[in-house]
């Protein structure tokens, strides 16, 4: 049995790493969005997919059509909204009409853009809450609960989660999900913000 001296000395360099990074949260948040994009690409590579495309809801031929329409000066009437569309716009400038061609630029939208910017979100909300150390753990169960979840699920459900649920939860959609998500992350962040100060504005 290990004395008690002997057993802070064994966690000694745990203990300083674990320091080493409290002090450092950005180096985690990093190593997280890292961690995260390397997860989505072993992801992408082994969920049933046909090329770029992952399963859909099907609203993503309404946004990528009306995103090329308004692009090349139509504004065309749509059932799904304009708030999707917009951001797309640029992109039917570098796509072609059909959406799959949409695609890469979507996910590189997603993944590289708006995917940092909800880590960032889920550890700025979590450390207004509870502190610094909800804030890492907080950051690192949202890079890495998608995936661990995986074997939870039962088998006449499983399926359906990895192949239809998870490419969209992880931005390989041409939906607004991901998008709205993110959005919503950070209105709650800045909701937290406002509440912690004392300025009426």
């Amino acid at each position: 049995m290990l004395s008690a001296e002997a057993a802070r000395a064994a966690l000694a360099p745990a203990a300083a790493l674990g320091a080493w990074l409290y002090a450092r949260p950005r180096h985690v948040l990093v190593g997280l969005l890292v961690a995260h994009w390397l997860a989505v690409l072993a992801f992408a590579l082994a969920v049933r997919h046909n090329g770029v495309v992952y399963y859909q809801g099907g609203d993503q031929i309404g946004y990528t059509t009306t995103a090329w329409l308004v692009a090349h000066g139509e504004l065309p009437p749509t059932f799904v909204g304009y708030g999707w569309v917009l951001p797309l716009v640029p992109v039917a400038w570098l796509a072609r009409a059909d959406y799959v061609s949409f695609m890469p630029w979507i996910f590189a939208l997603n993944v590289v853009v708006l995917a940092p910017v909800a880590l960032a979100c889920v550890y700025g909300i979590a450390a207004r809450i509870g502190g610094r150390v909800l804030a890492l753990w907080a950051a690192a169960l949202w890079v890495a609960a998608p995936l661990l979840s995986i074997p939870f699920f039962r088998d006449d459900y499983h399926e359906r989660f990895v192949d239809q649920f998870l490419p969209q939860a992880l931005g390989l959609s041409g939906l607004a999900d991901y998008p709205s998500m993110v959005c919503l992350l950070v209105a709650a962040y800045l909701t937290i913000r406002v509440l912690e100060g004392a300025d009426w504005t």
